[in-house]
């Protein structure tokens, strides 16, 4: 599966793995993270920068038939029958398929274990992702064997997950395919609340569904970023896009779950 990559500019010592949106790129998403669109004040570091121990994974999904764009192909990570998605038909009704969601979370479990075999421990591996990549990423950092098939997932934790603008999949399924340390793992979830494509509710439901179905802790929006349960964080005005504060928030919050580590005197 093709990639975007920014290596560390320190010892490597974390990964995080991003999957992009539908119809995007991972390329995108690595010029984004890389800061190559910004205007920074001199002297102002750039994500990369504040991380310089992570490795950062784009990878590209796979070009497939999406059904709510009348069956045309595109880079998707699964199929989806229904957009944009509304908090009123969220609720009456699933709209992910099963199979291609699976599908979806082997690619990312793949490159989880590629970096656990080049010595990189779950535990400093974190997977997020936009829109219908925070969807997948949602389900390959919470779920079980069931979906995790190839990493026994029910035996691995990863460090954290990172869900912007995205929303919780597969709604019914989702909670008996569940990974036992899913209380435990940190959650950074942000979202617009002018989002016209995944709307501001779908994101604020489906937490509230993690937190009263699943019993996952929703921290108070002032709290510290990286605690267990989710941090869910609203960006005023923002639509579905990203924007600077939210990126200020993916910064501390990967600094507290994969801080860097000192390295031995040899």
């Amino acid at each position: 599966m093709p990639s975007a990559i920014i290596q560390p500019t320190a010892a490597h010592t974390a990964t995080v793995i991003f999957a992009h949106g539908l119809g995007d790129e991972g390329e995108s998403w690595r010029a984004a993270i890389s800061g190559d669109y910004d205007y920074r004040k001199p002297g102002e570091l750039t994500i990369p920068a504040h991380l310089p121990h992570v490795k950062w994974i784009f990878p590209d999904a796979p070009e497939q038939a999406v059904t709510a764009n009348f069956g045309t192909r595109m880079s998707s990570w699964f199929d989806i029958s229904n957009l944009p998605l509304q908090p009123g038909q969220y609720l009456k009704k699933e709209f992910e398929d099963d199979e291609s969601v699976k599908n979806g979370v082997q690619i990312i479990d793949d490159l989880v274990q590629a970096e656990v075999k080049d010595g990189i421990p779950e535990s400093r591996i974190v997977v997020g992702g936009f829109s219908q990549g925070g969807a997948l990423a949602l389900v390959a950092g919470l779920g079980g064997r069931d979906w995790r098939t190839k990493s026994f997932g029910d035996e691995n934790k990863l460090a954290g997950v990172v869900v912007l603008s995205g929303w919780m999949p597969l709604r019914e399924k989702f909670k008996t395919r569940i990974s036992p340390h899913a209380k435990s793992i940190p959650v950074l979830w942000g979202h617009g609340t002018a989002d016209a494509v995944i709307y501001y509710k779908v994101g604020e439901v489906s937490v509230e569904l993690l937190q009263d179905q699943l019993g996952i802790v929703k921290h108070n929006a002032n709290d510290q970023l990286g605690a267990p349960g989710i941090n869910f964080r609203s960006y005023e005005r923002m639509g579905h896009a990203s924007c600077k504060k939210e990126m200020e928030d993916l910064v501390t919050f990967l600094g507290s779950v994969i801080p860097q580590q000192q390295t031995p005197n040899l």
